[in-house]
């Protein structure tokens, strides 16, 4: 009778102290997402800056888009790249004055990663979401639970 007891009370423990958790690794980590923003309304850049820009970068053509990194990038590595190939690898400092860290040409019919190799977080703009947009402004949330903000827009701000 003890040792039945025993094996009862055994049997109880074990099952009360299997791992609920199913199909899922403790080591998983949430994925993030970042904050969107869909605005066309702030003060625009001159038609001579934004036509400046878009020779510059060479993204006159409706399958391309900008790309701007903005506030909060302190010289952490970035790397942005597509499924083709990687765009940008550096590490931007955000102007203070300005508010821009860089600018670049991302081709709007593939999705784009964005990489910060020091909080290990990404995001990824899709393709759908940048068709519709000329210009796509990136900033990073340091501490916050969303590690970016994404702005779409078809309004250039001053970078100057």
């Amino acid at each position: 009778m003890k040792r039945m007891t025993m094996i009862l009370v055994t049997a109880f423990l074990m099952t009360m102290c299997s791992n609920l958790r199913t199909g899922s690794n403790s080591t998983d980590k949430p994925k993030k997402q970042p904050d969107v923003q869909y605005r066309d309304d702030f003060k625009s850049a001159s038609d001579t800056e934004l036509k400046a820009l878009l020779k510059n970068l060479k993204a006159e053509a409706a399958n391309y888009s900008v790309l701007i990194l903005t506030q909060n990038y302190k010289g952490e590595k970035i790397i942005i790249s597509n499924s083709k190939r990687e765009l940008y690898s550096d590490y931007p400092i955000s102007n203070l004055k300005t508010g821009i860290a860089q600018k670049l040409r991302i081709d709007n019919t593939l999705d784009t990663k964005v990489y910060d190799n020091f909080t290990k977080s990404e995001t990824v703009i899709e393709a759908e979401e940048a068709k519709k947009h000329k210009y796509i402004y990136v900033m990073k949330n340091p501490g916050n639970k969303n590690p970016f903000t994404i702005t779409y827009s078809n309004t250039l701000r001053p970078l100057e």
